[in-house]
């Protein structure tokens, strides 16, 4: 009876709670799609990265995010070093996210590249969202460099990863 009363619970949910639901990372992210506008929190987490990567500081996750983030990783890549920040069960606009990427060089310098790589199985839901704001996005980023540096944002798929990049290299 006791195994049927067990059997009957699971089957409707009661034994088990459900899975945590994905969080969105939509807040932080807010505006990065839309010509590289970074929320303070994303810049304040980006700028962090720097110092973590260089040795010279700590990284500082925004309030409520800490979960949602992995331990991060430095990785020297040419001349540059590749932060990688792992999200744990977080989405952008719906859309599983995988990391956040960041390039820097070891010293200051004008070169800045951030990414959001989104899950390689979410392929056509990173399209589908994100293609169109990116061209968009371009058009306005483009009307901005007053300096002629050539910024680059949009939706890209680069090493069969797909991800939302904003290069705005001096």
């Amino acid at each position: 009876m006791i195994g049927r009363v067990f059997l009957i619970a699971a089957f409707m949910g009661l034994a088990f709670p459900a899975a945590a639901a994905a969080r969105p990372l939509d807040p932080l992210l807010e505006g990065f799609d839309d010509a590289c506008a970074y929320s303070d929190a994303l810049a304040t987490l980006l700028q962090s990265s720097y110092a973590f990567a260089r040795k010279e500081g700590t990284l500082s996750m925004p309030a409520g995010y800490e979960a949602m983030f992995g331990p991060p990783s430095v990785k020297p890549e040419n001349e540059y070093l590749q932060v990688t920040l792992p999200v744990v069960d977080g989405t952008w606009r719906g859309v599983p996210v995988k990391e956040i990427e960041v390039y820097i060089t070891a010293l200051e310098s004008g070169f800045i590249y951030h990414a959001v790589l989104f899950q390689p199985d979410a392929l056509k839901a990173a399209e589908a969202a994100f293609k169109q704001r990116g061209i968009a996005a371009q058009k306005k980023l483009a009307a901005q460099d007053d300096s002629g540096f050539g910024w680059d944002t949009g939706f890209a798929i680069i090493d069969g990863a797909p991800r939302y990049q904003c290069d705005l290299s001096t």
